[in-house]
């Protein structure tokens, strides 16, 4: 199963309280870092591109500021139908572009074309994904030769900056501290399988078995301000990662409340985190 930006293991609306990914991906430091990727592909006017794990349209819209025009086409691919019910509202007048919405996963896109596309993009949502290999063989055979593929991702091996560890330690600390006092809980690592962080040389090799080579690789670090650490603790796959087999609710208000004081206490106004960006060319 392919997860996405909306709809992970355990949630599966759109909304500011049901932990979607929605109100992280509105921040606006993971704005402009997808702004930078999609810059980085380097797509033309008529282009045809799918905006794989779209959400509500946030970068289906980046991606209609560069290729809108004749011929141009857009498809937006989510497993949520509500948050494809939200990016659809969103694009109702645009009349220089054909954009549709669908609700199906990334090894079946090659099912649902009529033809293949000019590029891929999947924005921070594939190291959520399980079954890569198939995900990256589907995205290969929806690509026409030549075709890009491009991700991002702050969830892989060497995304925590150097010099940072005290802060993710003070965190968590805290955080079990205040489950145990308070709620009398303690994470059940049984109940979640921990995904693993990949490198990014697994990835490029991932890709590289999957048909692709690999065009542009690199890591940008990013200051992330309190507001985008308490919006990603409302998102239900980091919650249940952080502090596996507890209550969603219990989990992220703790995560959220503790959060607030590590921040405080260590007197900061934002921890970085490395963004790796890959964009790979099909054979």
């Amino acid at each position: 199963m392919t997860m996405t930006h909306s709809q992970s293991a355990s949630s599966a609306t759109a909304g500011a309280d049901d932990y979607s990914f929605n109100a992280f991906a509105r921040q606006p430091f993971y704005q402009e870092e997808n702004t930078r990727l999609v810059d980085l592909i380097g797509l033309q006017t008529g282009n045809r591109v799918i905006d794989l794990a779209c959400g509500p349209g946030e970068i289906t819209r980046k991606i209609l500021d560069k290729v809108r025009g004749d011929n141009a086409w857009i498809l937006g691919v989510d497993m949520s139908p509500e948050t494809l019910d939200e990016a659809r509202r969103q694009f109702t007048d645009v009349t220089d572009a054909e954009i549709s919405f669908e609700n199906a996963r990334a090894e079946d896109l090659s099912n649902i074309l009529s033809e293949p596309v000019d590029a891929v993009v999947f924005c921070n949502a594939l190291h959520l994904v399980d079954n890569k290999p198939d995900v990256l063989a589907g995205i290969a055979d929806a690509l026409k030769p030549g075709g890009l593929f491009a991700f991002n991702s702050t969830f892989y091996s060497g995304s925590i900056v150097e010099g940072t560890d005290p802060f993710y330690r003070r965190w968590m600390m805290r955080s079990l501290r205040l489950l145990k006092s308070e709620h009398g809980l303690s994470p059940v690592k049984n109940k979640v399988m921990a995904r693993q962080q990949l490198t990014p040389e697994e990835y490029k090799a991932l890709l590289t078995d999957a048909g692709f080579s690999i065009r542009d690789e690199r890591v940008i670090p990013i200051e992330v301000p309190i507001e985008g650490w308490l919006s990603i603790c409302s998102f239900s796959d980091f919650v249940e990662g952080a502090l596996p087999g507890v209550q969603i609710e219990t989990a992220s208000d703790v995560l959220r409340a503790t959060i607030r004081e590590t921040f405080r206490d260590m007197e900061l106004s934002f921890v970085p985190r490395n963004w790796l960006e890959i964009v790979a060319v099909r054979d």
